[in-house]
């Protein structure tokens, strides 16, 4: 998004007030290095930790020199602990350069310290080894690696931003991939500008001041203090979006200026601005308008199928089948559709805005969505609109009483479903009337359904038939996999031993009918397990069940996002030998969780020679918060038990 200006009154206005201040002292000093922080060899409070960051200090304010910029001056100190660690010593400082707004990042200096037979070592950043590397359309990243890195070495690195995009101030991350010792952030604010701060994650201010003090020409700063200290690494769990969605840090936006003897100026956007600027987008909105290169493609559909809602499946298949993904995302194209029509492959951005105006040109009401997909994080419904929050467009479009949103970068999604990474939330629908949010559900859950006939010897010998049926997201995943290796490759690797059971080569049905379950049928056998041709040891699960929580710790800030629902059922009837009998069987069990939210159900019953297992795992929610997690792990702690029992026979009579 290109920064806001100001007007030249404006301008000297803040001139004649004297807004830059000098930033106070900080309580460690670059360069000043203690003994004890290189003797450190581990850090108490991780003692798995390869780095820590033991002090990270940043202070901005607003400078006015030919322009009024934000300046930040910035001092990290790190600790190397293991060379697992040594990563960290590539630092990367990412700076926004778009269009005229471009940001400086000016004076990088650092040292990297040792301590070699008891002297104090330093060895300074060699200015030749910085350089600069595009990170997409708006950002760059300023690079450098520390020299001389070893197990003990304390980096001590400085360096400064200047910016003109004093809209939306860069964040401040108190919590990284390290843990964090001392995390320091200091902001002077003119009182002219009103600024909403926004806080997450989940760790608690050990400071949170804010102070008048005073300036030139009777101006007043608003000077701020935020301190964070002790905070664990942020570390990817199992079942999450981003992990920055969880970090913890501090955002602004700008509201409003305020100046004497002029009226306030809001200056958040609104949606009705940012609407009309994305429809006028050369690289967005004027693409929908651009159709005159795929006319009679439209004429073929609507020759062929006169139903609404049969034009729309037709033109989405037309578009998954004609275009390749080339994988980028991004919320505008990079080229015009009609290039990408004609190259056949394109940008999530001009594949879907291509769809979009096939939808259009054939009289159906679409629109594009802007969306964030999981890893590029969760977006606020309730902050003010910012664009760069949005990375990947999709389709929306109603026909036939029904809402469709459609992204054809896969060739494998029914019609409504999207891909996983695009479940995060919610996206905006893009149109010049009755804008607004739309949720990013999933329209089916992760399914799996696997069923088995299976007829035990008297040795203990199995034999049977499996079949597994799988839809929504499970069946997607499985269609790529064996499509990506290809059938006979696929059918190569499952007809190998697993465990104690051999799996026959399998039969493949509904690959390509992706509105249809996908099925696959094999045949199961196993070796004998009899002790002494009397007792048999039966794993009833077939090596199906679940072996490991993937909840481990025992408290969980970040909720956990399934994406989608989970139903997975299996089901297997054991024709047992004649003269054994059940001697030991696992119990029934339904273990509920609250409001709800799934349940885990496990059942054997036995009917004349025929023992039958029945498990189902339904989780009825794609989302648990943090409350909810000691809930969720005691329902997977159940599951794995369960699936981990044995069923005994035991012969009771002589053959």
């Amino acid at each position: 998004m290109k920064a806001r200006t100001f007007t030249k009154s404006i301008i000297l206005f803040l001139l004649l007030g004297g807004i830059a201040t000098q930033a106070q002292a900080q309580a460690a000093k670059f360069g000043k290095i203690e003994e004890a922080e290189l003797k450190m060899r581990t850090y108490d409070k991780d003692t798995s930790a390869a780095a820590v960051i033991l002090s990270d200090y940043g202070f901005t304010r607003f400078e006015l020199s030919g322009e009024l910029r934000v300046v930040t001056e910035r001092h990290m100190r790190i600790k190397i602990l293991k060379k697992s660690g040594y990563d960290i010593a590539n630092i990367e400082v990412p700076y926004y350069s778009y269009g005229t707004t471009r940001d400086k990042v000016l004076s990088i200096k650092g040292f990297t310290y040792n301590l070699e037979n008891g002297e104090i070592q330093k060895e300074k950043l060699d200015a030749k080894t910085v350089f600069d590397e595009k990170r997409n359309e708006y950002w760059y990243l300023k690079k450098f690696t520390m020299p001389n890195i070893k197990e003990g070495s304390v980096i001590d690195v400085a360096f400064t931003t200047s910016s003109e995009r004093i809209y939306s101030l860069d964040d401040w991350e108190f919590q990284k991939s390290v843990p964090t010792v001392w995390s320091e952030y200091r902001l002077r604010i003119p009182e002219y500008f009103d600024y909403k701060f926004l806080m997450q994650g989940y760790h608690p201010l050990y400071k949170n001041d804010n102070q008048k003090e005073g300036g030139a020409a009777n101006m007043v700063n608003n000077a701020y203090v935020f301190i964070m200290k002790d905070l664990p690494a942020l570390k990817e769990e199992n079942y999450i979006t981003s992990v920055t969605d969880y970090q913890s840090k501090i955002g602004f936006e700008l509201q409003q200026v305020n100046f004497p003897g002029e009226p306030t100026r809001i200056m958040t956007g609104n949606w009705d601005k940012v609407v009309e600027d994305l429809l006028s987008s050369e690289s967005f909105g004027t693409q929908l308008n651009r159709n005159n290169f795929f006319k009679e493609d439209i004429a073929a559909v609507q020759a062929k199928h006169k139903d609404p809602e049969q034009q729309m499946l037709a033109l989405y298949d037309l578009v998954k089948n004609r275009m390749t993904w080339n994988d980028k995302t991004g919320l505008y194209t990079d080229n015009p559709i009609r290039k990408a029509y004609e190259l056949r492959q394109g940008s999530a951005a001009e594949i879907n805005l291509l769809l979009t105006s096939m939808l259009l040109e054939a009289g159906l009401d679409a629109s594009p969505v802007a969306v964030s997909t999981r890893n590029h994080g969760r977006v606020l419904t309730t902050a003010s609109p910012m664009i760069s929050k949005f990375n990947y467009v999709i389709a929306h479009v109603k026909v036939g009483g029904k809402e469709y949103l459609l992204d054809a970068t896969e060739p494998l999604l029914p019609a409504g479903m999207l891909p996983f990474r695009c479940l995060n939330g919610h996206g905006r629908l893009i149109r010049k009337k009755d804008h607004g949010w739309l949720a990013l559900n999933a329209i089916s859950p992760r399914s799996k359904l696997f069923s088995a006939e299976i007829t035990i010897n008297s040795h203990g010998e199995m034999s049977g038939t499996g079949r597994e049926s799988a839809a929504g997201y499970n069946a997607l995943y499985l269609r790529k996999t064996i499509l990506e290796e290809g059938e006979s490759k696929y059918a190569e690797r499952i007809a190998k031993e697993v465990g104690d059971f051999k799996m026959g080569k399998p039969e493949i049905k509904n690959l390509r009918e992706i509105n249809n379950a996908l099925d696959i049928t094999y045949a199961i056998s196993a070796s004998g397990s009899a002790q002494a041709n009397s007792i048999i040891y039966l794993n009833p699960m077939l090596g199906q069940g679940e072996k490991e929580n993937p909840f481990k710790l025992e408290e969980r800030l970040y909720p956990v996002d399934f994406g989608a629902p989970i139903d997975e059922t299996y089901i297997c009837r054991f024709t047992i030998p004649e003269g054994y009998e059940l001697d030991e069987v696992p119990k029934g069990i339904a273990v509920n969780l609250p409001e709800k939210g799934g349940r885990f159900m496990y059942v054997v019953q036995q009917q004349d020679n025929v023992v039958q297992v029945m498990s189902k795992v339904s989780i009825n929610k794609p989302i648990f918060y943090a409350p909810e997690y000691s809930h969720l792990k005691e329902l997977y702690n159940q599951i794995i038990a369960k699936h981990a029992e044995q069923i005994v026979l035991k012969k009771t009579v002589a053959n």
